[in-house]
């Protein structure tokens, strides 16, 4: 306790807030001053935008086609690969007619590579085209 006392005694009174600040800018304060350990934060600090403009980039990657499809084959997937491996692995992204998946344990990817092409063609016929390329495994 008495060491948080210590750094926010040592600190101006605009730069109180939270733990990990206070201990950056005495670092800064110790490497390149006082007076430049300001500037040093604020470099390296995200610059503030407007909400608006980050709900414009959320809702532009949401609204791809390619997330109807993998939201859909999220629905379907134990239909798809079956209820024992659909515990194991699950569709994470679909772009550029790549589907991922994650898989839970490294010894399944063994067990699933040799399988990859069988699955491309199984998520093929549930969307019903010829939409997925190629499957990637990933842990």
């Amino acid at each position: 306790m008495s060491n948080q006392r210590d750094i926010s005694a040592s600190l101006p009174p605009g730069k109180r807030g939270r733990a990990a600040r206070k201990r950056r800018y005495l670092m800064l304060a110790q490497w390149y001053g006082e007076s430049a350990a300001e500037y040093e934060i604020a470099a390296h600090t995200c610059q503030p935008r407007r909400i608006d403009s980050l709900l414009c980039d959320i809702l532009e990657k949401i609204n791809r086609p390619e997330n109807g499809v993998l939201i859909r084959l999220r629905s379907e997937w134990e239909s798809i690969i079956g209820s024992t491996f659909a515990r194991f692995c699950e569709p994470v992204t679909f772009r550029n007619n790549v589907l991922t998946l994650k898989v839970r344990h490294s010894a399944l990817l063994v067990e699933l590579k040799p399988s990859c092409d069988l699955i491309r063609d199984k998520v093929n016929l549930v969307i019903g085209k010829n939409i997925c390329s190629e499957i990637r495994l990933c842990i």
